[in-house]
């Protein structure tokens, strides 16, 4: 809360500590990643074809490599080797099982080329770099390493997350669409983003200060607050290199939303239930939420200077949003979290 140690490099833009609350709040969310998305890969030629060279970049305590091992040992592939890249010191006391086959690389992402050789990976997971990487770096030479060091016929796979909250209204009344929505919701309590999703501005008042002073954070440090569109753009205008594009993006409530509670009465679904959300819904939901506590928390220091707030004045308003938010159901109108997973294959 109050601003946690810091890499000693004036020159990254990156705005959020390197403490253990940080290493904590980024494995709660690369765990609800994984619950959303089904698993810590979505390409489907994963799963028919599994890698056996895994490169996670920006990887922090190296979680998701942990997680993604144990996903493809499950199926009796324990042969796979994962190296993690970061410009910080890997964390200490991670749980990595002895019969992983993993190395860490420490390496500022902007020094290129990568510390790699040609075409030595099968598989490129980056996840959650758009606080790390900012507009004035040219983010095609970034990627034009990525296509270096990726086999053909290679993967690589993105996640990340939009970092202002909107609202998510009601579905769709369109029966087809209503349908599709309520399998899909049912797994995880999240929503496809389509082209029919519903959204407007957060109503919540203390998230609707947050989305102000981090869209400020973010601009003076010209990081962008919505990434998805630049992974598509880069995705898209790589063509000749890429096939086998596709993306998913998912809506993740932060609580039951008043105009579900309402669909309690109303809905017919062959999932009978007392309440519209299950207990691994509700589960889910509880994470997004604690999730984005967690980074209004990690991002305290750069999110005080841009409300111009005093140190009281700041304490004041967060425990009054601790209150609303966790207590007070403040997110029953529909504030969610937005992310996506992106996918392609080298060519």
């Amino acid at each position: 809360r109050q601003g946690g140690q810091s890499l000693c490099n004036k020159s990254l833009p990156y705005p959020l500590p390197w403490d253990l609350n940080e290493i904590h709040r980024q494995i709660l969310r690369t765990m609800l990643l994984c619950s959303v998305f089904n698993g810590p890969v979505c390409s489907p030629n994963l799963n028919t074809n599994p890698p056996r060279r895994v490169l996670e970049v920006g990887c922090g305590s190296g979680f998701w490599s942990i997680t993604c091992y144990h996903h493809f040992a499950r199926r009796g592939l324990t042969s796979i080797s994962y190296t993690g890249l970061d410009i910080a010191p890997l964390a200490p006391s991670m749980d990595w099982d002895e019969d992983m086959d993993w190395r860490f690389v420490q390496h500022d992402l902007r020094q290129l080329p990568l510390p790699f050789h040609n075409e030595e990976f099968d598989m490129i997971m980056t996840k959650d770099l758009s606080m790390a990487i900012s507009e004035t770096v040219c983010k095609q030479k970034i990627i034009d390493e990525y296509l270096r060091i990726l086999k053909v016929g290679g993967t690589w796979e993105t996640w990340d997350g939009d970092h202002c909250l909107r609202t998510l209204l009601p579905c769709s009344s369109d029966e087809n669409n209503r349908r599709k929505e309520e399998k899909d919701r049912y797994q995880t309590g999240a929503y496809p983003l389509t082209t029919g999703t519903r959204l407007e501005d957060a109503q919540n008042k203390y998230i609707r200060d947050y989305n102000s002073w981090v869209s400020k954070a973010m601009e003076s440090r010209s990081l962008t607050i919505t990434p998805w569109a630049q992974i598509r753009s880069l995705l898209l205008q790589e063509t000749e290199i890429l096939y086998d594009v596709d993306c998913r993006r998912l809506v993740i409530p932060l609580s039951e939303m008043l105009w579900e509670s309402k669909a309690k009465a109303t809905t017919k679904s062959k999932y009978p239930r007392s309440n519209y959300l299950t207990t691994t819904e509700t589960a889910i939901r509880r994470t997004a939420l604690m999730s984005f506590v967690q980074i209004i928390a990690s991002l305290q220091p750069v999110l005080r200077e841009a409300s111009g707030k005093n140190p009281s004045e700041w304490d004041h308003w967060y425990d009054s949003m601790i209150d609303d938010l966790l207590n007070n159901a403040g997110t029953a109108r529909g504030e969610c979290l937005e992310v996506c997973a992106a996918w392609a294959r080298k060519r």
